[in-house]
């Protein structure tokens, strides 16, 4: 049937009950995905369906308007597509902004209002991929928005397909022939790309146009057969259509977020949802089409958009509010709000708006009220970061930060906590608060002097190095001195991070200057290890400063200075960049000579055999132990002194966040020292170095201080996220660490030095 508006003539195709029973499916599989409910580990497939019938729908209208007028109009078909889909988005990033300015930590609000932005400008696909490859944002809380990437996706080929079906039916005498080449060429690309780019960058493959095209074009080949598939026999696409439904179910319940996506897994919900359509265009009466069409899964389907839309910020917001994951009785209360929530909106607001009400059907009007809609959330969420962005504080570091006084405070901190003369199990503050936080106990020491008191270099017993006694955290509040900033703290990074030097989680290696301090000298300490190295910049810099040495710094993210074959479990493969760099990195310290090599990395990542099976617990742990030592043989000739250095305690809270919610309860944001520290680990480090003749330095007593471990010592932020310390708190360690060097550099056997 025809609908004229003004302009030409735009084509509806007539409404299919088993198609929005279709969208009720991918809807529910993805709700029930995102509240973790019901054992829907693959639920995410809802997207690549609702793609398929996106791009079955849209192809088809155009072919119908084609054919009927002999063009398209590029003009109407965005208008409809702005009345459909923006003023209901654009209702949900500003109801979701203004609750998350209410609801979550002051400091995720500045991102949160960006994440909208870019979901305003249908661009929030490209700006979420670019977020899961920074290593140091990996680990952040889920956005509210999150969700917005898949409509980014379906708006960025509503602009680009029309235009194209324009250009490529021009003259032409069968339009639907050209059109499905044109699919059948986009299809195959697409998947040869995704296939691909999942094993470069997972989640640009996921987020991307380019690499989910071949889902839409699936959609479309269904649209330009339409006639040819309407002939086949009732009982085949019956057949078909229920194996269709069997596979969107199942690839529901077998994918995992593990699976890599959207690959050739993507091929069993896709397959199944094209099946599903093409089953319905045949009259089949004991096909699926009866069951899909009925009331209820007709009506979740009429509203599915909405449900779309509201279902995320209901799960994410509350969870962010409290800091913690919700239980399985608050996540399904909240996954059933999103529907009634949705078909209030759909009444409300999509379907007065969608058919003309308010705002009438003149393309020129409805165009307008697109870019109105998008400048004024633009504005809103401008507003609001910049409203709490102001009371965060400067996002660039403190002008007066200094590291030689950062470093004496600092020292005066631990000296008290660590003396012998201190009383065990005292409450010590980690706060300038207290008057226990400014100790007068111990003067600064000088460069020359540099050994820590006997008492701190204990040989470990053969019962293996346990955890001190540490004296209790008072609470306090933020200092209103704060360095860094809360605002900066993400941003307070090593300046090798910043200039290229660092390698980025499995790119290939940096091939930037590597040096530092004075380049002119004859010598050299070297830095060597994954992100958990690159902490220890500052302090190493400063120490090489000092002693008037150059600093040699190779790191890398996410790769283990340890020989083995690393396993990145959110991208679901090995990471050969690591192998490579991590080769590289030791020929070029044999070539270098250091005379000092610092050695360390974090404990937390997954390896694989050589079979490519991912291996954990004590076998992980033997694994560690043989690629370690298959490093360290390779460094101790070639190095005047090699040095391992104990990773660093881990924060169970995202450190800056969490004060940002809690600023006059640093306790809060604290971390239980059995949670932070791994004493087995520490003694598997130890013992590794004494069987290689290396130095070991352990730092988690000047890091966690006092139990529970703090977030803030003196006015110093110790770190900025889980697992990395601020540059500026580092940089205050730069003494102790010299210390530590000195004395480990010195020895000639293994002792465990703090």
């Amino acid at each position: 049937m025809l609908k004229t508006s003004h302009g030409p003539r735009a084509v509806v195709h007539e409404r299919r009950d088993d198609i929005e029973g279709l969208r009720a499916l991918a809807v529910v599989l993805v709700v029930l995905f995102h509240a973790d409910l019901l054992g829907v580990t693959g639920g995410f497939v809802g997207v690549d369906v609702f793609f398929v019938i996106s791009g079955f729908l849209i192809t088809g209208l155009l072919i119908r308007e084609r054919r009927s007028t002999g063009s398209i109009s590029l003009r109407n078909f965005y208008a409809r597509r702005a009345r459909r889909l923006l003023p209901a988005s654009a209702l949900v990033l500003v109801v979701t902004l203004a609750a998350a300015a209410i609801m979550a930590p002051p400091l995720l609000v500045p991102q949160i209002a960006h994440d909208v932005t870019a979901a305003a400008l249908y661009v929030s696909n490209v700006s979420f991929a670019a977020q899961a490859t920074d290593y140091f944002a990996a680990g952040a809380a889920p956005s509210p928005v999150l969700h917005f990437w898949s409509l980014g996706v379906e708006e960025q080929f509503y602009l680009l397909w029309p235009a194209l079906i324009l250009v490529i039916t021009r003259g032409a005498r069968n339009p639907a022939r050209r059109i499905g080449l044109a699919v059948t060429l986009i299809a195959v690309a697409s998947l040869g790309f995704a296939s691909w780019l999942a094993g470069v960058s997972l989640p640009w493959a996921f987020f991307l146009l380019p690499s989910r095209a071949w889902e839409l074009a699936l959609g479309g080949m269904l649209a330009v057969l339409e006639p040819q598939l309407g002939r086949i026999p009732g009982q085949l696409a019956a057949g078909g259509a229920w194996l269709g439904l069997g596979l969107v179910v199942a690839a529901g319940f077998l994918l995992t977020g593990a699976s890599a996506f959207p690959g050739m897994a993507a091929l069993l919900p896709t397959t199944g949802a094209v099946l599903l359509i093409a089953g319905g265009m045949a009259a089949a009466p004991w096909g699926p089409a009866r069951l899909l069409g009925a009331r209820l899964p007709r009506f979740i389907g009429g509203i599915s958009y909405s449900v779309y839309l509201w279902h995320w910020p209901l799960l994410v917001l509350p969870a962010l509010a409290l800091g913690a994951p919700l239980p399985v009785w608050s996540r399904l209360v909240l996954a059933l709000a999103a529907f009634p929530l949705a078909a209030a909106t759909a009444r409300l607001v999509e379907d007065p708006l969608r058919h003309g009400r308010f705002i009438g059907t003149r393309p020129r009007w409805n165009l307008a009220m697109a870019g109105a809609l998008a400048v004024a959330v633009v504005l809103t969420a401008t507003s609001v970061s910049a409203s709490v962005g102001a009371e965060l504080g400067s996002t660039a570091p403190a002008a007066s930060a200094d590291a030689d006084q950062n470093a004496q405070s600092l020292d005066q901190i631990l000296d008290a906590v660590g003396s012998p003369n201190g009383s065990p199990g005292a409450s010590v503050s980690a706060s300038p608060a207290s008057p226990a936080a400014s100790p007068t106990l111990v003067a600064n020491p000088s460069t020359a002097g540099m050994t820590p008191m006997p008492d701190r270099t204990p040989i470990p017993t053969p019962q293996g190095i346990a955890a001190p006694v540490r004296p209790q955290t008072a609470n306090a509040a933020v200092p209103s001195n704060l360095q860094p900033s809360l605002a900066a703290a993400a941003s307070d990074m090593p300046l090798t991070y910043q200039d290229g030097c660092h390698t980025g989680m499995d790119l290939p290696p940096s091939t930037a200057s590597c040096l530092y301090a004075n380049l002119s000298s004859s010598h050299t300490i070297a830095l060597f290890g994954d992100s958990h190295a690159l902490s220890w910049f500052p302090a190493v810099y400063r120490l090489a400063m000092d002693k008037g040495w150059r600093v040699l710094s190779l790191t890398m993210s996410a790769c283990s200075p340890a020989d083995v074959i690393e396993w990145n479990p959110a991208w679901n493969r090995t990471m050969p960049n690591c192998e490579l760099w991590r080769e590289q990195s030791v020929a070029e310290l044999v070539r270098a000579h250091p005379d000092i090599v610092l050695v360390t990395g974090t404990r937390g990542f997954e390896n694989v055999d050589a079979s490519g099976n991912v291996v954990t617990g004590d076998l992980r742990t033997r694994f560690w132990i043989q690629g370690m030592k298959r490093t360290l043989a390779r460094l101790v000739p070639a190095a005047g002194r090699v040095i391992l250095i104990g990773d660093l305690p881990i924060s169970v809270t995202d450190p800056p966040v969490c004060l940002s919610k809690h600023l006059n309860d640093t306790l809060a944001c604290d971390t239980p020292v059995d949670q932070a520290i791994n004493y087995d680990w520490i003694n598997t480090e130890f013992t590794v170095a004494r069987a290689m003749g290396t130095g070991y330095i352990d730092p988690e007593r000047w890091i966690c201080v006092t139990s529970p471990c703090p977030a803030v010592i003196g006015n110093l932020l110790v770190m900025r996220d889980n697992g990395h310390m601020t540059a500026t708190f580092a940089a205050a360690l730069w003494r102790r660490l010299e210390a530590a060097v000195v004395l480990a550099a010195s020895q000639a056997t293994t002792t465990l030095i703090w």
